[in-house]
């Protein structure tokens, strides 16, 4: 009788278990489909639903760029997925897990924007966090700049979107509904973003510094009115000096005869140069690498970066050791300057790049700085505000990034130490790393799997500031590499024995 009573329960038991488990999904489903009633300022949820294990992303709103299809995104836990739009024509996505962390995580854009990153959306989902992401008021993909120019003229609105109002906007609306959801505020609110998602980030923090704790920032691609435009300066200088570009296979020869010469001058022989700015390369070695009299004239003006009709410095370059296959691409420009000559620049679709000349770049160049500094320039080095709301932010930037030279992001921080205090004052919310080998937000012979952002929430919620960030290279789940990051301006040194794998072997200094 006893083991028929103990079956008898466990089968209660088992129903009961059952019956809560369908009581807690048809919650879930009822709280999710009531955010469609949700009131917000200028906005409205458009859709809402129960998202699990698998989802397709629509095409219209994620990356395609080139055509490419919209990857289905697998091993999702249970969200509820919420699609709001933002008067005039800003898309939002907010998912929100089941089982959820009481952290928000919002995602940055990339380029141009114009798409949700629903791949980061379920990295940051599956960690817990609610995830938010939009693709900051048109749809398209990153290189494409058209958006702004509508019936022949410049459309301020669509710049204010993507410059700021997006973002804002979002984090507000996402906030409203984590409470309308959960029944509570989310305890942490953090940035997550590289490249144009980088530069959201630090505009939240100038603009906005009440609405994120922590800002993850990677590549930011701040000082927009100078270093878009700087983007097509190689295309420029083969143009007038050669007539035509150099051919890329050169380029990269070059580039690698530069690491091989520089490589162990920090003491290990892996491929990596910790100070390409410091490197001295002769006309002999470029020669060595291919380059004739003409095209060693001609890339040194490319490093050298842009200037004016008198020679004076107006940007930066990237580094030596950075590929030169997109900003001096055999094809012509990188799109995104392109663009924005045509489109934010000139307003005129048709007008062609190769009729700029040295002065009419400088011109270029001159009104850009004129017009979208004040909006996109996103250089406001006085972050005093963010820092006394407790706001705190690690930025990180590869030095072999092909696209945003790393030194944009170095004068940025020198101009918060200048304005900020000095570095006392600045180390108490925002830290500079630096990345050898890393390209444009990942990639490249570096190790770029960069502990940064579980730095930050440590940083934020148990108040250890890090000194030093772990960089990992990982091929086929595999660690190849392995490197600390010291904090800017400090140089991470090889102490010359032991495993260089091994980050207790080097020391800041």
């Amino acid at each position: 009788m006893m083991k028929y009573s103990l079956l008898f329960l466990s089968v209660l038991s088992c129903l009961a278990s059952s019956a809560y488990a369908n009581s807690v999904k048809a919650n879930v489903e009822d709280r999710c489909h009531a955010l469609t009633n949700l009131e917000l300022d200028n906005a409205k949820v458009v859709n809402s639903e129960i998202i699990a294990d698998r989802f397709s992303p629509s095409s219209k709103l994620a990356d395609t760029l080139r055509g490419a299809k919209a990857k289905e995104i697998v091993d999702l836990p249970q969200i509820c997925r919420v699609e709001l739009s933002i008067e005039p024509a800003i898309n939002v996505e907010v998912w929100l897990p089941t089982n959820w962390n009481q952290r928000l995580q919002a995602i940055g854009g990339g380029g141009y924007a114009g798409f949700i990153p629903f791949d980061k959306l379920a990295v940051a989902a599956k960690n817990g966090y609610v995830a938010a992401a939009t693709d900051t008021g048109h749809t398209g993909n990153l290189v494409e700049g058209k958006f702004v120019f509508k019936d022949g003229k410049l459309q301020a609105d669509s710049v204010t979107d993507f410059a700021y109002r997006s973002v804002h906007e979002m984090t507000v609306k996402t906030k409203q509904v984590i409470v309308s959801y959960y029944g509570q505020a989310a305890n942490y609110a953090y940035w997550n973003g590289c490249s144009t998602g980088g530069r959201q980030g630090l505009m939240e923090a100038q603009r906005y510094p009440a609405d994120y704790d922590g800002l993850y920032i990677a590549a930011p691609a701040i000082h927009w009115d100078k270093f878009v435009p700087a983007e097509i300066w190689p295309q420029i200088v083969m143009q007038q000096e050669l007539g035509k570009p150099i051919d890329n296979d050169k380029l990269e020869k070059v580039r690698k005869a530069i690491i091989e010469l520089a490589d162990e001058k920090d003491g290990i022989k892996d491929g990596l140069v910790s100070d390409p700015a410091a490197v001295e390369i002769s006309d002999e070695l470029l020669n060595k690498a291919g380059l004739d009299k003409d095209e060693v004239r001609t890339l040194r003006k490319i490093w050298q970066g842009p200037t004016d009709q008198n020679g004076k410095f107006l940007w930066f370059s990237i580094e030596p050791t950075a590929p030169l296959d997109v900003l001096a691409s055999n094809k012509g420009p990188f799109p995104i300057p392109e663009d924005y000559l045509k489109y934010w620049i000139k307003q005129d679709p048709n007008f062609d790049w190769k009729t700029l000349g040295y002065r009419g770049f400088d011109n270029y160049f001159n009104e850009s700085v004129e017009l979208f500094r004040p909006i996109m320039g996103t250089d406001n080095a006085d972050l005093s505000q963010f820092k006394k709301l407790g706001g705190k932010m690690i930025i990180w930037h590869g030095l072999n990034d092909r696209l945003i030279a790393p030194k944009g992001t170095i004068q940025y921080y020198n101009n918060v130490l200048k304005i900020m205090g000095g570095k006392d004052s600045v180390d108490d919310f925002a830290k500079l790393y630096l990345a050898p080998g890393v390209d444009h937000c990942n990639g490249g012979d570096g190790p770029d799997k960069i502990n940064g952002f579980e730095s930050l929430v440590n940083w934020v919620e148990k108040k250890q500031a890090p000194n030093r960030l772990i960089a990992q290279k990982v091929e086929n789940g595999q660690v190849i590499l392995k490197r600390p990051l010291c904090q800017y301006p400090q140089k991470t040194i090889y102490q010359g024995k032991g495993d260089t794998n091994n980050p207790e072997n080097f020391v800041c200094q």
